[in-house]
């Protein structure tokens, strides 16, 4: 099994690292979001989850998948 942010799991975000190539509501999968967005690893898939879990982010669900995009990202940059 590959870690969360382990080699392979992001190979999207590989191809187009500047998360300004990406469109505001183009979906992306926790991974890959942890990847582009935080990554130094600030941010993690766990903490996605987290914050999934307790109301602050939410996710667009495909089938039993997870996504987000950077517009549903950037409620987390907001003050509480």
């Amino acid at each position: 099994m590959l870690p969360e942010n382990g080699p392979g799991r992001q190979r999207r975000v590989e191809r187009r690292p500047d998360p300004r190539s990406w469109d505001p509501d183009e979906i992306m999968t926790l991974p890959e979001a942890a990847a582009l967005l935080w990554p130094d690893g600030v941010v993690t898939v766990a903490t996605l989850r987290t914050a999934i879990r307790d109301g602050i982010l939410v996710p667009v669900r495909i089938g039993r998948r997870l996504f987000v995009t950077r517009r549903l990202l950037a409620a987390l940059g907001r003050p509480a």
